[in-house]
Formats: structure tokens, C-alpha cells, sequence
């Protein structure tokens, strides 16, 4: 059966092809991991950078609300107070709700990115 000439140069054909299909898949592999990499890092940069524009914006606006009500209220310690024990309010609900604030919307785009075929299904 495969004493054949014919048969024995298909196979080889065959495993020549294969051998080219496995290469094409490596470099796919490759191509594939890299724009994932990519879009993860520019999300991490992206999200960096506003957070530290956001930072500075709120600095400044909270500094401005405490001196606004340290005005109305008399006493600029007062108008400092108040804000620090909003600002205390505010991270403490977001401390207790980091899960579903952070950690879920994190691992839905992880899984989105990573899990997802390049004809759009799952």
C-alpha cells in the first residue's frame, strides 16, 4: 500500500504542508498575543493618566470647595473638616464596593480581550 511512489510523495507533500500550517499558526499565536498585549497596555496607560489628571483637578477643586466653606462657615479648619470626612465618606464606599466597581469590569474586558475569537464569537 505504501510501497507506492505516488503514495509516498503525497505524504510527504501532505507533511510539508503541515509542517507550513504549524508555522503560519506560530506566527498567528504570535501576532495574536502581541495585539493583545498592546491594547492591554495602552488601557493600563490610558487609565493611568486620567486618573492622574483626575487627581489633580479634584485636588484643586477640593482645596477651593474648603476654602469656600471655610468662609460660609467661619472657620477655614471647619471648611477643611468637612471635606476630609467627605473625601473619608467617599473611599470608604468605594472600598466597599471595589469588587464590583474595579474587579468585575476588570475581569469582564480580560476575558472579552483574551477569550475572544477573530470572527467575533466565543
Amino acid at each position: 500500500m505504501f510501497s507506492n511512489s505516488k503514495n509516498i510523495e503525497s505524504i510527504g507533500k501532505l507533511l510539508l504542508e503541515f509542517k507550513k500550517y504549524l508555522e503560519l499558526q506560530k506566527e498567528f499565536v504570535k501576532l495574536d498575543a502581541t495585539e493583545k498585549m498592546t491594547v492591554i497596555l495602552s488601557a493600563i496607560l490610558i487609565v493611568t493618566i486620567l486618573l492622574l489628571l483626575g487627581s489633580i483637578v479634584l485636588l484643586f477643586l477640593t482645596f477651593a470647595l474648603a476654602y469656600y466653606l471655610g468662609d460660609v462657615l467661619g472657620s477655614l479648619s471647619l471648611g477643611f473638616g468637612l471635606i476630609s470626612a467627605f473625601i473619608l465618606l467617599l473611599t470608604v464606599i468605594f472600598y466597599l464596593n471595589r469588587n464590583r466597581m474595579v474587579i468585575q469590569p476588570m475581569a469582564r474586558f480580560m476575558t472579552k480581550l483574551i477569550l475572544t475569537k477573530e470572527d467575533g464569537s466565543k
